[in-house]
């Protein structure tokens, strides 16, 4: 970001666009005090106090938080108008009509707060990570990422290996001048960057992608095994087409499905069997058998107060759960499937449950997870780096290893932005919405 762009106050709406009960516009900068003299004559500006502000566009609600006790580190004003578009968009044109004040770009007012040290590029994507947790799990770890945890093992790590690097700069330095050859010193320095290598493929087993493609949980079975009658039950909506003519799915239908974890995807799918009834109903049964392939949870629905299918066992083999249906009717319990009822309710509880304990398990280790690929790319370039040292040092190579820890320590730093580069910065805060 060039510094005449940094220099320029921005404004942009907070909250999603649309009409709601209250709206938040946000605006950083110089010239905020500008701004509230310009469009909000007579506002009170006592810090991190709400005021009732009688502008001519709308009554609404400020608050002024002062440079550097801001999101951003710069003077902030924050302002609650009614959640009219017009009103917004009127209240946002008369901002921008101050010099100096510009529409804010997506991630622009959490950049500033990297640059101006309010936190770093590690709590930054941790925002990032909150803004699209789809779980619990997911939630609360971005949020303990965004007080710092990783942020701390990493540079304590990178202090580490930079004292490893100061200590094969003293050699290179001792043997440049021809004294006395420090060698005995850096007799521990194999298995201190053995330590290092532990710490950095411990830390590459704790990442996970994260994103906001929800969690894929796959219906499939016999034709009229009910299975679009379970999700309309699951989400408690009529959402699909029921009917007792088997083959009225012929295309895949995906739901959303919220449960105490988190939130994943239904997927209710056209119904399978040996043989297609005619080419449509092959493409649909071919077009089953992919989304299966994509599915995180397969769920095998068969209608248990018929004979079960002749391909049930081998469908069975690759289901993740099965869930019997029509349980309502007679039928022989069994302790191979989850019975239930969509039409009674029966089963659809422990369903959900089963549902959530698959696809967010309870896990053992309280350990914070990387989310990032730009950090595990880093992470890896550090490993690199310090087995290129090792090697280096074995060939009594120390100024070659002496270059490699400093090239470590480089990755180390970056994931944080204590070393940083503007296309990495750009490429981080683009995937932000305006206003945050």
């Amino acid at each position: 970001m060039s510094e005449p762009r940094k220099r320029r106050t921005i404004a942009a709406l907070a909250t999603p666009s649309g009409v709601s009960a209250i709206a938040v516009v946000r605006v950083s900068g110089p010239a905020v005090l500008a701004v509230c003299k310009a469009v909000f004559p007579g506002f009170d500006m006592k810090p991190r106090t709400a005021r009732l502000v009688n502008a001519a566009i709308d009554n609404l609600l400020a608050i002024y938080f002062p440079a550097p006790n801001s999101y951003t580190g710069e003077d902030v004003l924050e302002l609650f108008p009614h959640g009219n578009p017009f009103i917004v968009r009127k209240l946002i044109e008369e901002i921008c009509k101050v010099p100096g004040v510009r529409l804010a770009e997506r991630g622009e007012f959490t950049e500033r707060a990297f640059l101006n040290g309010k936190l770093d590029l590690t709590q930054a994507e941790a925002i990032g990570d909150i803004l699209s947790a789809n779980n619990s799990k997911a939630l609360a770890n971005a949020q303990r990422l965004l007080t710092g945890e990783i942020s701390a093992e990493i540079k304590s790590l990178a202090e580490k290996v930079k004292e490893i690097s100061a200590l094969l700069e003293l050699e290179v330095d001792f043997a440049e001048d021809n004294c006395q050859s420090q060698v005995p010193l850096l007799g521990g320095v194999p298995k201190a960057g053995w330590d290092i290598l532990q710490s950095l493929e411990n830390l590459k087993k704790r990442f996970r992608k994260s994103g906001w493609e929800l969690p894929k949980a796959v219906l499939f079975g016999a034709p009229n095994a009910g299975k679009s009658t379970l999700v309309n039950a699951l989400i408690e909506e009529n959402r699909l087409i029921v009917s007792e003519t088997p083959g009225t799915t012929r295309d895949f239908v995906e739901v959303p499905l919220h449960l105490p974890s988190g939130d994943i995807l239904l997927i209710d799918t056209a119904g399978l069997a040996n043989a297609a009834q005619n080419n449509i109903d092959e493409q649909a049964m071919q077009k089953t058998k992919e989304i299966l392939e994509k599915a995180n949870l397969k769920i095998l629905v068969v209608n248990i107060s018929v004979p079960l299918p002749t391909e049930y066992d081998e469908w069975k083999k690759n289901a993740d759960l099965i869930v019997g249906t029509h349980a309502d009717l007679e039928a022989v319990a069994s302790g191979q499937w989850l019975a239930t009822s969509g039409p009674k309710g029966f089963g659809i509880r422990e369903l959900k449950e089963s549902l959530s304990d698959m696809l967010f398990p309870k896990e053992e280790s309280e350990e914070v997870w990387i989310s990032s690929e730009r950090q595990i790319a880093c992470i890896n370039r550090a490993e690199e780096c310090v087995l290129g040292a090792k090697e280096a040092l074995d060939r009594g190579q120390v100024e070659l290893a002496a270059f490699e820890m400093r090239e470590a320590r480089k990755a180390l730093c970056s994931i944080t932005g204590e070393i940083s580069d503007e296309s990495v910065l750009n490429a981080i805060f683009d995937n932000f919405c305006i206003g945050k």
